[in-house]
């Protein structure tokens, strides 16, 4: 894998993970690259050929009628994100139902983390994206939805929770998780955020999808590009999985791996569990007004119901 991809190579930008650590394919080249500013190119149309990408926006382009983006059905990047509420270390707020009426700071309001969230608290909580005040950051990538109450952010979101002039902060890794155990101002608004993670997969089977890969419109002449590109995260991904990389890495994760026998929880293509997991996003984004509709998966990705298996 290159950082460096050589002239006429088609480049591929993405996250830094282990399932890319061996990604090789003809004509192909990836690139690890910070990923907020990625976005920013991706949906301003700048220079990229293939990118990883929000799964939410690019839903949101989709339901709007902006087809410039061409999607294949690769999800690099999943998360938990039911339990992704921060407060203070000494707030009274204990629970989820405890946001109703409250001040919660996100930094953009449409990225798919946030979704994933609300669509949380409204689905198993009872909280809908209008019983909050957000308080939101700057230069946000969409309009704030009609009839949401919204109001920007005067300072740093950590900052701002931290001092009490919000009561809570959606946020999948706030810097505050970086400082010593000791030293943190913010903890997790629920006492176990694992079993609520654990709970939510129980019931649902879904891992939530966070990004998939989009290719701009200047590389669509090459009819084989998503085919090449598929393959390559196909066994890069497979070599990952066998090599196990994190297991020895992190205590107790090899129990995690035994949890899962041999199943790959992260498979790309349109599995019937990968379109209830785009289904279910697609939901949240029209329920909390990002979107107007709901459009149909196979609409969303190259070929449309194509045969993308990757077993």
């Amino acid at each position: 894998m290159s950082d460096t991809p050589q002239s006429g190579l088609i480049e591929v930008q993405g996250g830094d993970y282990e399932h890319v650590l061996e990604f090789e394919g003809d004509g192909l080249a990836y690139r690890r690259v910070p990923l907020v500013p990625l976005s920013k190119v991706v949906l301003g149309g700048q220079d990229f050929d293939v990118a990883e990408y929000s799964l939410a926006n690019l839903i949101m382009l989709h339901a709007a009628g902006d087809r410039r983006l061409t999607a294949i059905p690769v999800f690099p990047s999943r998360a938990f994100r039911n339990a992704a509420i921060f407060v203070g270390r000494d707030s009274s707020l204990t629970g989820f139902a405890d946001l109703a009426g409250k001040r919660v700071g996100v930094s953009e309001f449409a990225m798919t983390t946030a979704v994933w969230t609300r669509g949380h608290l409204q689905d198993a909580h009872g909280v809908g994206v209008r019983d909050v005040e957000w308080v939101v950051g700057p230069g946000q990538r969409f309009p704030i939805p009609a009839g949401v109450r919204a109001t920007p952010a005067d300072g740093d979101l950590e900052d701002m929770l931290a001092s009490g002039r919000i009561d809570a902060l959606m946020a999948g890794k706030p810097k505050d998780l970086k400082r010593p155990p000791a030293e943190r101002r913010l903890r997790c608004l629920v006492d176990d955020p694992d079993a609520v993670e654990r709970a939510y997969f129980a019931a649902t089977g879904l891992y939530p999808i966070m990004h998939a890969m989009v290719l701009h419109p200047r590389v669509t002449g090459d009819k084989g590009l998503p085919r090449r590109l598929f393959d390559a995260y196909v066994l890069a991904k497979r070599k990952a999985l066998a090599r196990r990389l994190s297991a020895g890495f992190l205590p107790f994760a090899e129990r995690a791996w035994d949890r899962f026998g041999p199943d790959d929880p992260c498979c790309y293509g349109l599995t019937e569990t990968n379109r209830r997991n785009i289904a279910t996003l697609s939901r949240y984004l029209r329920e909390q007004g990002l979107s107007d509709r709901e459009p149909e998966v196979d609409s969303l990705f190259a070929f449309g119901a194509t045969d993308w298996s990757d077993a």
